[in-house]
């Protein structure tokens, strides 16, 4: 089989889409099918191009034994504002067109979204090249963009936006979807089910596993034993909701043994560290994204790893680092609401608990309720691990994913 895949992220970025979509182009390639990557300049997750990769139009490289060509990437000084993210996914969605029409030859197409627009992108290059399209969706676009807040409900942007979203899933092959919710905020737009597939995403359960608690990374970072850890790590984008967990610690700055550390980057980090000072939130700690290898004892060095998300966030979402955290063996705080598809997860299966979102005194009492049933906390954590063995492990995951393309690509 010959495969494109299309994705605006891609190694050697660590946060985002970019780990999954490096996994499946080198799965393909190492189960003997000819695999070609376009995919844009590293930007994740500071919202700017890395240093090495500005002032290129395009590039050529090789990854870990995978073909890439990176295209033309818009890049705008302030990616919160609805106008400039349309501008920033639309540059890839037409540069990649242009790397699409060099590849030579292709059985199917797998479009990453977002960028939704890549989808259009994916359909006319199969429309030219007599190929088969398979769109994976990691974000409902619209949806989250409205709860995000950078899109108003009813606006004539969203409805652009709700009507390309029909576009696309109308014209491509087949439909992936990560989790249930999304599949069912589909069907309710009326995407048949027999278009929809469900493709979770996937983890290295060998490289990201359980560590001792007290390791190296506590070391490091002046951590005692006796210290509860309370850890988010990844992107700091506004979907996320991060000032709750800022909140939340200045609420429990008289309680010593309790630490908070926020790790990781993005466009809204210098809003929260200025929130941290104005809050005076002295048992919070703010560190750059760590390199890869040290994740697992990053994240084993903690005590609870928390996941926030805005209150508007229902099915349209379901974060990447769940299944990390659920790897690490340890439990989950999640401030979300409990109707979206990442609390309804975490609360069917017992690997954390849910609180209240953007409510700073419900984070802290979860963070209580962890540190004082440490029995509890032991149950989620294994909990956790056994979830992610048994529904996302990559070599499993993957196995399926390229049935499903060899048989879309016959």
């Amino acid at each position: 089989m010959r495969c494109l895949i299309l994705g605006l992220n891609y190694l050697p970025e660590t946060t985002s889409i970019g780990p999954y979509t490096a996994d499946l182009a080198e799965h393909l390639q190492q189960q003997g099918h000819t695999v070609q990557v376009v995919t844009g300049f590293p930007v994740a997750p500071y919202f700017r191009i890395w240093e090495g990769y500005r002032g290129r139009t395009h590039m050529r490289e090789r990854i870990n034994g995978v073909d890439v060509l990176r295209t033309y990437l818009y890049v705008p000084e302030h990616p919160g504002r609805a106008r400039n993210r349309v501008l920033f996914d639309s540059s890839f969605a037409l540069s990649s067109m242009i790397g699409g029409l060099i590849s030579g030859p292709i059985d199917v197409v797998v479009a990453i979204s977002p960028p939704l627009q890549l989808g259009l992108t994916a359909w006319a290059l199969a429309r030219i090249k007599r190929a088969k399209v398979f769109l994976q969706i990691q974000d409902l676009v619209p949806d989250a963009a409205i709860a995000a807040g950078m899109l108003t409900a009813g606006s004539r942007t969203a409805r652009l936006g709700y009507g390309l979203e029909r576009a696309v899933c109308h014209r491509v092959d087949r439909v992936g979807v990560i989790c249930e919710g999304f599949r069912t905020n589909l069907l309710d737009k009326g995407v048949p089910e027999s278009k929809i597939d469900l493709v979770p995403n996937y983890i290295d359960l060998g490289f990201m596993r359980p560590t001792e608690r007290v390791n190296g990374f506590r070391a490091s970072h002046n951590l005692s034993p006796d210290d509860f850890v309370v850890t988010y790590s990844g992107s700091v984008a506004l979907k996320q909701g991060l000032r709750v967990f800022v909140e939340a610690a200045a609420r429990m700055t008289g309680e010593s043994d309790i630490k908070f550390m926020l790790i990781g980057d993005g466009p809204y980090l210098a809003d929260l560290e200025n929130a941290a000072q104005t809050a005076a939130a002295r048992n919070l700690s703010f560190l750059p994204l760590q390199p890869r290898e040290a994740l697992p004892s990053q994240l084993g060095a903690a005590d609870v790893l928390v996941i926030t998300q805005r209150r508007a966030v229902s099915d349209c979402v379901f974060p990447g680092k769940l299944l990390y955290y659920m790897a690490a063996g340890r439990p989950i705080l999640a401030a979300v609401s409990e109707s979206s598809e990442t609390g309804s997860f975490i609360n069917r299966h017992r690997v954390g608990l849910v609180v209240a979102p953007e409510d700073p005194e419900a984070l802290a009492a979860g963070v209580r309720t962890l540190r004082d049933k440490p029995e509890l906390a032991r149950a989620m954590g294994e909990a956790g691990r056994a979830i992610a063995e048994q529904m996302f492990d990559r070599n499993v995951v993957l196995k399926g994913f390229t049935k499903t393309l060899i048989k879309l690509a016959a």
